[in-house]
Protein backbone atom coordinates (compact mmCIF):
# COMPACT_ATOMS: atom_id res chain seq x y z
CA UNK A 1 0.00 0.00 0.00
CA UNK A 2 1.45 3.53 -1.05
CA UNK A 3 1.82 6.48 1.54
CA UNK A 4 -1.08 8.31 -0.16
CA UNK A 5 -3.92 5.33 0.16
CA UNK A 6 -2.46 4.52 4.01
CA UNK A 7 -3.35 7.99 4.95
CA UNK A 8 -6.15 8.05 3.18
CA UNK A 9 -7.19 4.55 4.95
CA UNK A 10 -5.75 6.36 8.24
CA UNK A 11 -7.46 8.97 7.96
CA UNK A 12 -11.22 7.38 7.11
CA UNK A 13 -10.48 5.05 9.56
CA UNK A 14 -10.13 8.23 12.08
CA UNK A 15 -13.28 9.69 11.05
CA UNK A 16 -15.91 6.71 11.10
CA UNK A 17 -14.59 5.61 14.87
CA UNK A 18 -15.18 9.33 15.87
CA UNK A 19 -18.16 9.24 15.09
CA UNK A 20 -19.87 7.81 17.77
CA UNK A 21 -18.58 10.20 20.62
CA UNK A 22 -20.55 13.01 18.74
CA UNK A 23 -23.30 10.87 17.95
CA UNK A 24 -23.91 8.55 20.99
CA UNK A 25 -22.55 11.03 23.91
CA UNK A 26 -19.27 12.30 25.08
CA UNK A 27 -17.85 8.53 25.53
CA UNK A 28 -14.24 10.71 25.40
CA UNK A 29 -15.60 11.90 28.92
CA UNK A 30 -16.74 8.41 30.10
CA UNK A 31 -13.89 7.96 32.65
CA UNK A 32 -14.48 12.02 34.30
CA UNK A 33 -16.02 10.97 37.59
CA UNK A 34 -18.81 13.59 37.82
CA UNK A 35 -20.95 14.82 41.07
CA UNK A 36 -24.30 14.24 41.28
CA UNK A 37 -26.50 10.98 41.97
CA UNK A 38 -28.01 8.84 39.62
CA UNK A 39 -31.41 7.29 40.42
CA UNK A 40 -34.46 5.93 38.48
CA UNK A 41 -38.16 6.09 38.85
CA UNK A 42 -40.50 3.02 38.47
CA UNK A 43 -44.05 2.86 37.25
CA UNK A 44 -46.16 0.61 35.59
CA UNK A 45 -45.43 -3.20 36.88
CA UNK A 46 -46.91 -5.28 39.36
CA UNK A 47 -43.87 -4.54 42.00
CA UNK A 48 -45.07 -0.96 42.22
CA UNK A 49 -47.93 0.86 43.65
CA UNK A 50 -51.13 0.66 42.07
CA UNK A 51 -51.18 4.48 41.49
CA UNK A 52 -48.59 4.12 39.16
CA UNK A 53 -50.45 1.17 37.18
CA UNK A 54 -53.05 1.67 34.92
CA UNK A 55 -55.08 -1.02 36.42
CA UNK A 56 -55.72 2.00 38.65
CA UNK A 57 -56.29 5.25 36.42
CA UNK A 58 -56.13 6.52 32.96
CA UNK A 59 -53.58 9.10 34.13
CA UNK A 60 -50.37 7.55 35.39
CA UNK A 61 -46.98 10.34 36.59
CA UNK A 62 -44.46 7.74 35.62
CA UNK A 63 -41.67 10.29 37.46
CA UNK A 64 -42.18 13.19 39.57
CA UNK A 65 -38.63 14.07 40.45
CA UNK A 66 -37.59 17.39 42.52
CA UNK A 67 -34.52 19.29 41.06
CA UNK A 68 -32.27 20.56 39.81
CA UNK A 69 -31.46 17.52 37.62
CA UNK A 70 -31.20 16.09 34.09
CA UNK A 71 -33.35 13.05 32.70
CA UNK A 72 -30.81 11.21 31.05
CA UNK A 73 -33.07 8.19 29.68
CA UNK A 74 -36.29 6.61 29.52
CA UNK A 75 -37.35 3.31 28.96
CA UNK A 76 -41.39 1.31 28.05
CA UNK A 77 -41.38 -1.95 27.91
CA UNK A 78 -43.62 -3.72 25.51
CA UNK A 79 -47.28 -4.06 26.17
CA UNK A 80 -48.74 -7.89 26.76
CA UNK A 81 -51.01 -7.27 23.94
CA UNK A 82 -47.63 -6.33 22.05
CA UNK A 83 -45.92 -9.45 22.51
CA UNK A 84 -45.84 -12.56 20.11
CA UNK A 85 -46.63 -12.71 16.51
CA UNK A 86 -50.02 -11.29 16.50
CA UNK A 87 -49.58 -8.80 19.06
CA UNK A 88 -51.24 -5.64 18.85
CA UNK A 89 -49.42 -2.87 18.62
CA UNK A 90 -50.07 0.45 20.26
CA UNK A 91 -52.27 3.79 18.95
CA UNK A 92 -52.24 7.31 19.21
CA UNK A 93 -55.13 7.14 21.91
CA UNK A 94 -51.79 7.12 24.16
CA UNK A 95 -50.10 10.51 25.18
CA UNK A 96 -46.78 11.08 26.81
CA UNK A 97 -46.61 14.39 28.69
CA UNK A 98 -43.97 16.07 30.28
CA UNK A 99 -44.18 19.25 32.41
CA UNK A 100 -40.99 21.25 33.72
CA UNK A 101 -40.83 23.37 37.05
CA UNK A 102 -44.16 24.99 37.64
CA UNK A 103 -45.69 25.01 34.25
CA UNK A 104 -49.28 24.09 33.66
CA UNK A 105 -49.40 23.28 30.24
CA UNK A 106 -46.89 20.46 28.78
CA UNK A 107 -43.62 20.77 27.07
CA UNK A 108 -43.52 17.71 25.92
CA UNK A 109 -47.42 16.41 24.16
CA UNK A 110 -47.16 13.49 21.22
CA UNK A 111 -48.79 10.41 20.90
CA UNK A 112 -46.51 8.48 22.84
CA UNK A 113 -45.64 6.28 19.61
CA UNK A 114 -44.69 9.54 17.67
CA UNK A 115 -42.69 10.78 20.00
CA UNK A 116 -40.28 6.92 19.31
CA UNK A 117 -40.15 7.91 15.66
CA UNK A 118 -42.51 5.20 15.25
CA UNK A 119 -46.08 6.52 14.12
CA UNK A 120 -49.26 5.38 14.88
CA UNK A 121 -46.79 2.28 15.90
CA UNK A 122 -46.35 0.65 12.23
CA UNK A 123 -43.02 -0.40 12.93
CA UNK A 124 -41.44 -2.93 14.34
CA UNK A 125 -38.08 -1.94 14.74
CA UNK A 126 -36.87 1.81 14.99
CA UNK A 127 -33.04 2.46 15.45
CA UNK A 128 -31.85 6.06 15.70
CA UNK A 129 -29.09 7.63 17.78
CA UNK A 130 -31.93 8.79 20.28
CA UNK A 131 -35.08 6.86 20.16
CA UNK A 132 -35.02 3.29 19.54
CA UNK A 133 -37.89 1.04 19.81
CA UNK A 134 -38.24 -3.13 19.81
CA UNK A 135 -39.80 -4.59 22.44
CA UNK A 136 -39.29 -1.41 24.59
CA UNK A 137 -39.31 2.04 23.83
CA UNK A 138 -35.80 4.05 24.93
CA UNK A 139 -35.02 7.75 25.01
CA UNK A 140 -31.92 9.39 25.18
CA UNK A 141 -32.70 13.35 24.72
CA UNK A 142 -30.98 14.85 27.80
CA UNK A 143 -33.75 16.97 29.66
CA UNK A 144 -32.26 19.47 32.33
CA UNK A 145 -34.77 21.26 34.75
CA UNK A 146 -34.52 23.58 37.92
CA UNK A 147 -37.09 22.14 39.97
CA UNK A 148 -39.29 19.66 38.88
CA UNK A 149 -39.63 17.12 36.29
CA UNK A 150 -43.26 15.70 35.79
CA UNK A 151 -43.50 12.80 33.32
CA UNK A 152 -46.88 11.56 32.47
CA UNK A 153 -48.40 8.87 30.63
CA UNK A 154 -52.14 9.50 29.54
CA UNK A 155 -54.65 6.96 28.02
CA UNK A 156 -58.03 8.62 26.56
CA UNK A 157 -59.39 5.53 24.41
CA UNK A 158 -62.17 3.30 25.41
CA UNK A 159 -61.26 1.13 27.87
CA UNK A 160 -61.90 1.59 31.84
CA UNK A 161 -58.82 1.48 34.40
CA UNK A 162 -58.55 -2.19 35.48
CA UNK A 163 -56.46 -5.81 33.94
CA UNK A 164 -58.09 -5.28 30.57
CA UNK A 165 -56.41 -1.89 30.07
CA UNK A 166 -52.89 -3.06 32.14
CA UNK A 167 -52.39 -5.44 29.44
CA UNK A 168 -52.89 -3.11 26.32
CA UNK A 169 -50.60 -0.28 27.71
CA UNK A 170 -46.69 -0.82 28.08
CA UNK A 171 -46.30 -2.73 31.12
CA UNK A 172 -42.67 -1.29 33.00
CA UNK A 173 -41.14 1.75 32.86
CA UNK A 174 -37.90 3.42 34.39
CA UNK A 175 -36.62 7.25 33.93
CA UNK A 176 -33.58 7.53 35.06
CA UNK A 177 -31.74 10.74 36.50
CA UNK A 178 -29.48 12.59 37.34
CA UNK A 179 -29.16 15.10 40.37
CA UNK A 180 -27.26 18.67 39.80
CA UNK A 181 -26.22 21.46 42.25
CA UNK A 182 -27.59 23.97 40.39
CA UNK A 183 -29.63 24.16 36.65
CA UNK A 184 -26.69 24.40 34.15
CA UNK A 185 -25.81 27.97 31.81
CA UNK A 186 -27.18 28.71 28.68
CA UNK A 187 -28.90 25.14 28.71
CA UNK A 188 -32.62 25.09 27.43
CA UNK A 189 -35.87 23.13 28.21
CA UNK A 190 -36.48 20.28 25.82
CA UNK A 191 -39.58 20.51 24.00
CA UNK A 192 -41.80 17.85 21.66
CA UNK A 193 -45.13 18.64 19.81
CA UNK A 194 -47.15 16.86 17.75
CA UNK A 195 -49.52 17.93 14.64
CA UNK A 196 -51.55 16.23 11.93
CA UNK A 197 -53.37 17.88 9.11
CA UNK A 198 -54.93 17.04 5.89
CA UNK A 199 -54.40 19.84 2.68
CA UNK A 200 -54.19 20.82 -0.90
CA UNK A 201 -50.55 21.53 -0.69
CA UNK A 202 -50.62 23.84 -3.60
CA UNK A 203 -52.70 26.41 -2.14
CA UNK A 204 -51.26 26.23 1.49
CA UNK A 205 -48.02 24.96 3.67
CA UNK A 206 -48.12 22.76 6.48
CA UNK A 207 -47.33 23.96 10.06
CA UNK A 208 -45.04 21.65 11.77
CA UNK A 209 -43.70 24.28 14.53
CA UNK A 210 -44.59 27.99 15.94
CA UNK A 211 -42.17 28.27 18.54
CA UNK A 212 -41.42 31.55 20.34
CA UNK A 213 -38.57 32.46 22.85
CA UNK A 214 -34.90 31.46 22.55
CA UNK A 215 -33.73 28.12 21.66
CA UNK A 216 -32.89 25.44 18.88
CA UNK A 217 -34.16 23.20 16.80
CA UNK A 218 -32.61 19.51 17.24
CA UNK A 219 -35.12 17.13 15.06
CA UNK A 220 -38.44 15.85 13.92
CA UNK A 221 -40.19 12.41 12.04
CA UNK A 222 -42.50 13.05 9.70
CA UNK A 223 -45.38 11.19 7.72
CA UNK A 224 -46.59 12.00 4.32
CA UNK A 225 -49.50 10.28 2.05
CA UNK A 226 -52.14 11.09 -0.42
CA UNK A 227 -55.40 10.38 0.79
CA UNK A 228 -57.08 10.26 -2.67
CA UNK A 229 -54.74 8.42 -5.18
CA UNK A 230 -51.22 7.29 -5.84
CA UNK A 231 -49.50 10.13 -6.30
CA UNK A 232 -47.66 11.40 -3.03
CA UNK A 233 -45.34 14.52 -3.48
CA UNK A 234 -41.73 15.09 -2.37
CA UNK A 235 -40.54 17.85 -4.16
CA UNK A 236 -42.09 20.20 -1.73
CA UNK A 237 -39.70 22.37 0.22
CA UNK A 238 -38.51 22.19 4.21
CA UNK A 239 -38.76 26.06 5.30
CA UNK A 240 -36.92 27.48 8.43
CA UNK A 241 -38.26 31.26 9.26
CA UNK A 242 -35.96 32.34 12.25
CA UNK A 243 -36.81 35.44 14.45
CA UNK A 244 -39.95 36.32 12.08
CA UNK A 245 -38.23 36.94 8.68
CA UNK A 246 -39.89 36.77 5.22
CA UNK A 247 -37.01 34.49 3.55
CA UNK A 248 -36.02 31.44 4.98
CA UNK A 249 -32.62 31.28 5.98
CA UNK A 250 -33.07 27.39 6.08
CA UNK A 251 -34.56 25.91 2.81
CA UNK A 252 -34.15 22.31 1.98
CA UNK A 253 -35.30 22.07 -1.50
CA UNK A 254 -36.66 18.42 -1.55
CA UNK A 255 -38.55 16.57 0.89
CA UNK A 256 -37.02 13.60 1.15
CA UNK A 257 -33.00 15.25 0.25
CA UNK A 258 -33.62 16.85 4.00
CA UNK A 259 -34.00 13.54 5.70
CA UNK A 260 -30.46 12.41 3.17
CA UNK A 261 -32.48 10.94 0.52
CA UNK A 262 -32.79 11.61 -3.33
CA UNK A 263 -35.02 11.28 -6.12
CA UNK A 264 -37.31 10.03 -3.89
CA UNK A 265 -37.08 7.77 -0.54
CA UNK A 266 -35.24 4.27 -0.82
CA UNK A 267 -37.39 1.02 -2.01
CA UNK A 268 -36.76 -0.57 1.71
CA UNK A 269 -36.56 0.42 5.00
CA UNK A 270 -33.29 3.22 6.49
CA UNK A 271 -32.80 3.69 9.90
CA UNK A 272 -29.16 5.56 10.65
CA UNK A 273 -28.31 7.07 13.71
CA UNK A 274 -29.56 10.55 12.15
CA UNK A 275 -31.34 10.34 9.51
CA UNK A 276 -33.83 7.53 8.21
CA UNK A 277 -37.12 6.49 6.50
CA UNK A 278 -39.85 3.54 6.30
CA UNK A 279 -42.72 2.94 4.50
CA UNK A 280 -45.91 4.34 6.33
CA UNK A 281 -49.16 2.93 5.20
CA UNK A 282 -49.58 4.25 1.52
CA UNK A 283 -46.46 6.94 2.11
CA UNK A 284 -44.06 7.49 3.72
CA UNK A 285 -42.25 8.30 7.24
CA UNK A 286 -38.56 9.48 8.10
CA UNK A 287 -36.98 10.92 10.24
CA UNK A 288 -34.00 13.25 10.90
CA UNK A 289 -32.20 14.80 14.21
CA UNK A 290 -29.51 18.03 13.70
CA UNK A 291 -26.67 17.85 15.99
CA UNK A 292 -23.78 19.63 14.68
CA UNK A 293 -26.61 21.51 12.19
CA UNK A 294 -28.86 22.35 14.91
CA UNK A 295 -31.16 25.59 14.15
CA UNK A 296 -30.77 28.22 16.77
CA UNK A 297 -33.22 31.41 17.31
CA UNK A 298 -33.13 34.18 19.56
CA UNK A 299 -36.90 35.06 19.52
CA UNK A 300 -39.06 32.73 17.21
CA UNK A 301 -38.77 29.81 14.74
CA UNK A 302 -41.60 28.83 12.20
CA UNK A 303 -41.00 25.32 10.23
CA UNK A 304 -43.49 24.75 7.37
CA UNK A 305 -43.44 22.45 4.51
CA UNK A 306 -44.60 23.28 0.86
CA UNK A 307 -43.50 24.46 -2.56
CA UNK A 308 -40.80 26.81 -3.57
CA UNK A 309 -41.04 30.24 -5.14
CA UNK A 310 -39.96 28.48 -8.95
CA UNK A 311 -42.43 25.60 -8.46
CA UNK A 312 -45.38 26.34 -9.95
CA UNK A 313 -45.74 23.40 -11.84
CA UNK A 314 -46.33 21.21 -8.35
CA UNK A 315 -48.38 24.00 -6.84
CA UNK A 316 -50.95 24.09 -9.82
CA UNK A 317 -50.98 20.11 -9.56
CA UNK A 318 -51.38 19.80 -5.72
CA UNK A 319 -53.69 21.83 -5.58
CA UNK A 320 -56.55 20.27 -8.06
CA UNK A 321 -59.34 18.69 -6.56
CA UNK A 322 -58.23 15.00 -5.53
CA UNK A 323 -55.05 15.68 -4.43
CA UNK A 324 -55.46 15.86 -0.37
CA UNK A 325 -52.26 14.83 1.21
CA UNK A 326 -52.01 14.36 4.93
CA UNK A 327 -48.80 14.91 6.97
CA UNK A 328 -48.25 14.31 10.65
CA UNK A 329 -45.14 15.36 12.46
CA UNK A 330 -43.31 15.48 15.99
CA UNK A 331 -40.76 18.24 16.32
CA UNK A 332 -38.11 18.21 19.17
CA UNK A 333 -36.45 21.52 19.74
CA UNK A 334 -34.77 22.96 23.42
CA UNK A 335 -35.98 26.67 24.27
CA UNK A 336 -36.09 29.26 26.85
CA UNK A 337 -39.57 29.18 29.24
CA UNK A 338 -41.94 30.10 28.84
CA UNK A 339 -42.95 28.91 25.63
CA UNK A 340 -45.61 29.40 23.10
CA UNK A 341 -48.61 27.06 24.13
CA UNK A 342 -48.42 23.79 21.90
CA UNK A 343 -51.45 23.15 19.71
CA UNK A 344 -54.31 21.51 21.28
CA UNK A 345 -54.12 17.63 21.32
CA UNK A 346 -57.39 16.53 19.04
CA UNK A 347 -59.97 14.17 20.04
CA UNK A 348 -58.66 10.32 19.94
CA UNK A 349 -60.55 9.44 16.62
CA UNK A 350 -58.84 12.36 14.66
CA UNK A 351 -55.59 11.04 15.69
CA UNK A 352 -55.69 8.13 13.58
CA UNK A 353 -54.17 8.43 9.97
CA UNK A 354 -57.15 9.36 7.75
CA UNK A 355 -58.48 6.19 5.75
CA UNK A 356 -56.78 6.67 2.10
CA UNK A 357 -58.64 5.77 -1.00
CA UNK A 358 -55.37 5.47 -3.11
CA UNK A 359 -53.55 2.14 -3.59
CA UNK A 360 -50.74 1.19 -1.19
CA UNK A 361 -47.18 2.43 -2.58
Amino acid sequence: MDRRRFALTMGMSAAMSSMPLKVFGQMENLAQLTPGRTKAENALWTENPLSVQFVSSRRIVVADIKGPGEITMMHFAYAQSQVGNNGKPLSRDLLLRIYWDDESDPSVDCPFVDFFCNPDDTSKIVNTAFVNVDRGFNAYFPMFFRKLARVELVYDGPVSPGPDLERMMPCYSYVCHRTLEHFPKDTGYFHASWRQQSLLLGLEDYVALEATGKGKFVGWNITVRPLESNDCPVDENEKFYIDGETNPSVEFQGLEDSFGFSWGFPKSDNFFPLTGYFKFLNGSAAYRFFTEDAISFEQSLRVVIGFGVKEDWFRKKFSAPGTNTQFSSTVYWYQTEPHAKLPSMPPVNEREPTPGRGPAL
